[in-house]
């Protein structure tokens, strides 16, 4: 697989061996497109709890808010931030702060911020969905001193994954006394409503309607606030963080583009966050740059469907369809039938070849030894052994045509979103292939809100869709991803079990296994213990939900001709490079000396 972003921190072999970096502060702004979002900055919510989730969307919270820690994704590992220790001990994690950060105003970062915002947290979830808990690590939480507080766990989850899922890289937004009302009293007010009446029903939908008004947010970040319009945010050096020190200019400004890459092209930004590789045509345009966020890569995947609409939570709206895919063989078929390079060949040119076996992992995980897949199925192009896989699953092939045992043809349907390039693109290699094979395969290509609609309602066998493979975030993040996935594939992952060979990396061995996908996610959060994560891709490249074909990389660019960029494989690899090169010491993004 062509890794994203396997260029030196030099910038793509720019030579700048004549020209020195600044050694101290200059007048000089660093200027990056907002990544996403198309309304006025100016109007923006600095409320985290808006449904809209519009601070998500909105870059300035990575400059103007710093986190407790930040995680290497890609590679396992964390750097404190604003904690400087954390330790598990007696099913709780302790938290130390250090007392060298300041809100912008001048007030020191405590724990009372951390504890206001878990109190809104927890409350909003009383009220809201009283059967659920706030948090599916965090039972409770009690500040020990100003500077450190204690997590108690509902079970003894592993550190890292409740550092993982709960505590880095979310920015610490909430200060008690901020806005009018301030969260301080948000909270005060939420806490004395009856949680079961409407009053409080209402309380909560109008604080998440809420927002402080501009000229009252404070952060804590390397960057405050200075100015703000429809179109950028201007925020200038904290001089009291503890790494301004190392900053060496004055400005970071956050810019929208209509076109990111367009901009980044014309020199009109010094950096872009994400939406490279683009075409080849543009990226020659591109002007010699390093590389960031070089990880962040997305899978796009022969996804099929197993037909099981019959679980609480399922999204199928009186579903009609039942796949042929729901058969193991079959979709073990359908893989040894594809060739994955005429899939490359048909999608835009800045996708690459997926060349590991079906792991839901990227190169970075498995060079770094996290899984060892020798001997996982490749399903390497092999027309036998479909061909004996669908006889096997009680097809028959005629003049061609494979028909099942009621003499009905093996049909599939390919549903794609019509505005989406590659997944048209794809399919229609798919289809041609399959149909090659003796399916017969239609591409049902929609517009977005039918595609939506189709695939939770299960009205296809296949589809083409991207899923994250930065990290094994995708195997852990057990209230997002596998939840998706239940609602794409159509399984209930919460009550199956899977019957595997019991040998890992041995597709042939005798002897079976039973596995439940989310008992083994538990596990690993429970030990950390690899066996669990060596397990699961085990399970995943045999049961086959997906069938990887093509990686998108998604990274960004700082403009290597007027900013030196140095930084470790971890923080270049990770999805804030950006930021993270302001706020860490060993992180250095300078201006050349002119």
């Amino acid at each position: 697989m062509a890794l994203a972003g396997c260029t030196n921190n030099s910038g793509n072999g720019v030579d700048n061996s004549n020209r020195e970096p600044v050694e101290e502060r200059v007048d000089k702004r660093f200027t990056k497109a907002l990544h996403r979002g198309t309304y006025g900055m100016d109007n923006a919510s600095w409320n985290p709890y808006d449904p809209s989730n519009e601070m998500a969307n909105f870059d300035p919270p990575g400059l103007i808010f710093d986190p407790l820690m930040v995680e290497y994704q890609s590679h396992g590992t964390f750097q404190g931030l604003i904690a400087d220790n954390w330790e598990k001990e007696d099913g709780s994690v302790l938290v130390e702060m250090s007392d060298e950060w300041t809100w912008h105003n001048g007030d020191p970062v405590t724990t009372a911020d951390l504890v206001t915002d878990l109190d809104i947290r927890f409350r909003i979830s009383e009220i809201t969905s009283p059967d659920d808990p706030a948090s599916t690590y965090i039972e409770d939480y009690e500040a020990v001193d100003d500077y450190a507080i204690r997590y108690h766990l509902h079970d003894d989850f592993t550190i890292e994954s409740v550092l993982t899922n709960e505590l880095a890289e979310a920015p610490l937004f909430i200060k008690e006394d901020v806005g009018n009302p301030s969260f301080g009293q948000w909270r005060d007010d939420l806490m004395d409503a009856d949680a079961d009446s409407d009053e409080a029903t209402t309380l909560v939908s109008d604080f998440q309607e809420w927002s402080p008004e501009l000229d009252e947010v404070v952060g804590n970040g390397p960057f405050q606030l200075k100015e703000v319009t429809d179109t950028a945010l201007v925020a200038e050096v904290y001089d009291d963080h503890p790494n301004a020190d190392d900053i060496y200019f004055t400005e970071y400004v956050i810019e929208h583009h209509e076109d990111q890459v367009l901009a980044f092209i014309e020199e009109q930004v010094d950096a872009i966050a994400l939406n490279l590789p683009e075409s080849p045509d543009l990226m020659q345009q591109l002007p010699e740059h390093h590389e960031i966020n070089r990880d962040y890569d997305h899978l796009w995947s022969v996804l099929f469907n197993f037909g099981d609409y019959d679980w609480p939570n399922s999204p199928a709206n009186n579903p009609t369809n039942q796949p042929i895919t729901s058969d193991e063989r079959v979709r073990k078929a359908i893989a040894c039938a594809l060739d994955r390079e005429q899939i490359f060949a048909s999608v835009p040119e800045e996708y690459d070849l997926y060349e590991l076996p079906p792991t839901f992992l990227n190169s970075t995980a498995v060079e770094e030894g996290l899984v060892d897949i020798d001997g996982y199925d490749n399903y390497d192009v092999d027309h036998d052994r479909a061909t004996a896989l669908m006889e096997e699953a009680g097809y028959q092939r005629d003049d061609g045509q494979w028909y099942d045992e009621d003499g009905e043809p093996a049909e599939l349907t390919l549903l794609a979103q019509s505005s989406t390039a590659v997944q048209v693109d794809g399919l229609d290699a798919i289809r041609h292939q399959l149909e090659e094979f003796g399916f017969t395969a239609e591409v049902d290509a929609v517009d977005e809100a039918t595609y939506g609609e189709s695939r939770f309602n299960g009205d296809h066998d296949i589809i083409f869709d991207n899923h994250p493979v930065f990290s094994i975030m995708g195997l852990t993040y057990v209230d997002f991803v596998w939840n998706w996935f239940a609602q794409l594939n159509h399984v209930d992952y919460e009550n199956e079990t899977w019957e595997i060979p019991a040998e890992i990396g041995n597709p042939d061995a005798s002897d079976t296994m039973e596995l439940n996908v989310m008992d083994e996610i538990e596990q690993l959060h429970l030990t950390g213990d690899d066996e669990y994560l060596q397990r699961l891709t085990w399970w995943y490249n045999q049961a086959l939900p997906m069938y990887g074909c093509v990686i998108a990389g998604d990274y960004g660019a700082i403009n290597a001709n007027e900013w030196h960029v140095d930084a470790s494989d971890e923080m270049l690899d990770n999805r804030v490079c950006e930021f993270n090169l302001v706020r860490l010491p060993d992180g250095d993004l300078r201006p050349y000396q002119e």
